[in-house]
């Protein structure tokens, strides 16, 4: 049945399957992955992929000279000098998502790409440590994966603000969250950002417990232990780090939540 929105299930669906102009990854998301996953590489190439991209070259030095990575308040403003502080998966992780913030054209402004890519990386962070902390020799994901599932986990929103309703953003729907927004996306879509996520993940050929992991963020019963990852770590983001809190401090922002009030574990130890 279609609603009042204009949009059914199937039409949606759709959209987000059979649309000639399916979005694709960014180019520099791929390159610094391709990079970050071939053991020929190092810190050269992947200061060579940043560099040829002014605003991520800018984080990179922010972030390295941020109280998180730098306690002796010893600036630096060399990219190499940057990237040996921050290490090269750290540095890996915020180029990725800068990848991604400045390549996907998201519909509506800059403001609320900043929020919605940095709340996406502020989960990631939090999936990270989380990994870390209940699975230290990875027998269940890599840590790199859990960072990964958390980046991701609304890519869904972008995929129906991209391709079904390029007013997402700017209504009540794209500023909802947790399950007020699963409901409201599902009455006006007839599907919801986590399985739409999903969707697009195993077009882009993710594994599929990185595509299961985006459609199960919002649920907390899944079974999957990359799925409890990104849950838990959607929840501690939302309840503890600000909506707009800028890119360049959500790393410290996660380091002051993450020391105040330590995520429960016991859940993700089953």
């Amino acid at each position: 049945m279609m609603n009042s929105s204009g949009f059914d299930r199937n039409s949606t669906l759709e959209l987000l399957k059979f649309s000639d102009d399916l979005p694709s990854l960014p180019d520099r998301f791929v390159k610094i992955q391709n990079i970050a996953q071939d053991p020929e590489s190092g810190a050269e190439d992947l200061a060579e992929v940043i560099r040829s991209d002014q605003a991520t070259t800018a984080m990179i030095l922010k972030f390295a000279n941020s109280p998180a990575y730098n306690p002796t308040h010893t600036p630096i403003g060399e990219l190499s000098k940057a990237i040996a502080r921050l290490g090269s998966r750290e540095t890996v992780h915020i180029a990725t998502a800068m990848a991604l913030m400045y390549g996907m054209i998201l519909p509506t402004g800059m403001a609320n790409i900043r929020v919605f890519w940095g709340h996406a990386f502020a989960v990631g962070q939090v999936a990270e440590h989380l990994a870390r902390g209940v699975d230290p020799d990875e027998r269940h994901c890599s840590h790199e994966r859990a960072f990964m599932a958390g980046l991701m986990h609304d890519i869904g929103r972008a995929a129906l603000g991209m391709r079904v309703d390029f007013s997402y953003f700017e209504h009540e729907t794209g500023h909802l969250h947790e399950e007020a927004l699963i409901q409201a996306e599902e009455e006006c879509y007839g599907v919801n950002h986590a399985e739409a996520g999903m969707q697009l993940m195993r077009l882009w050929l993710f594994p599929d417990d990185l595509a299961q992991a985006v459609g199960d963020h919002h649920n907390p019963d899944s079974p999957l232990f990359l799925s409890k990852i990104c849950y838990q770590a959607n929840q501690f983001v939302n309840k503890h780090i600000p909506e707009r809190t800028p890119f360049d401090d959500i790393a410290d922002s996660v380091e002051q939540a993450l020391a105040d009030d330590p995520p429960d574990l016991t859940g993700l130890q089953s």
